[in-house]
């Protein structure tokens, strides 16, 4: 599938089949004209306001005829069952609704999906929970991109990284972009914090460690190295 991505002033194609993409962007167009050019649904976690008695009703309205086997994957991944159907939303747990906002939105996905601040108000295991189903959704051949305030979000879990500004728009594999430290400040971008870790080290002690994603692998080089 090829993506065309836009802002005000630039114009780039990716061409990508599955994949789960990271975008970090100083400029919102880019992010608006991927969810206007692909009917791109949007699953936002600060928007948890609901309108039915129970949990299958409030997916029926986002879609009229949901796709239950599949949402009944996707309960799984979450950590239920197929009685979450059945669920009153008033007796959902605040972790529960956002689930709930999660499948009603799914319920209605046609290619592309995109997830903005995935792991707001989760702890530890249910964000270990909301990585197996996006990467779920790729195995399916969907595109997955994610959004968030959380750079080192953005630079452990994706297989392409997007950064865009109005007068750039970048993508590459995370590490190709995300180990360009000096690239990145001189637009100011976000830099993860293990790729800052691995630029000082450089810069500072002359010390050449490999880039990671995972905090452990770079303790063992630190150890191995310094």
């Amino acid at each position: 599938m090829e993506i065309k991505l836009r802002n005000g002033l630039k114009t780039k194609s990716i061409d990508i089949e599955r994949a789960i993409i990271s975008l970090q962007y100083k400029d919102q167009t880019i992010l608006d004209n991927l969810i206007s050019d692909y009917n791109a649904v949007v699953i936002d976690n600060t928007k948890l306001y609901c309108v039915a008695n129970t949990v299958l009703d409030e997916i029926t309205i986002f879609n009229k005829y949901p796709e239950l086997n599949f949402l009944g994957d996707v309960i799984k991944f979450l950590g239920e069952d197929n009685s979450f159907f059945s669920r009153e939303v008033k007796e959902l747990s605040n972790t529960q609704k956002i689930y709930l906002n999660i499948l009603r939105n799914l319920a209605k996905i046609d290619k592309v999906v995109v997830f903005k601040d995935l792991f707001l108000g989760l702890d530890l295991n249910n964000q270990k929970n909301i990585i197996r189903l996006i990467t779920y959704l790729r195995e399916l051949d969907y595109i997955v991109i994610i959004c968030s305030s959380d750079v080192n979000v953005l630079y452990r879990y994706a297989d392409y990284s997007i950064v865009s500004s109005k007068s750039i728009i970048r993508c590459d594999k995370p590490e190709e972009i995300y180990s360009d430290v000096t690239y990145l400040m001189k637009h100011e971008f976000d830099v993860p914090t293990l790729s800052y870790i691995t630029y000082r080290a450089k810069k500072d002690k002359n010390v050449r460690l490999f880039y990671r994603n995972d905090v452990r692998d770079i303790i063992k080089d630190i150890y191995k190295h310094v």
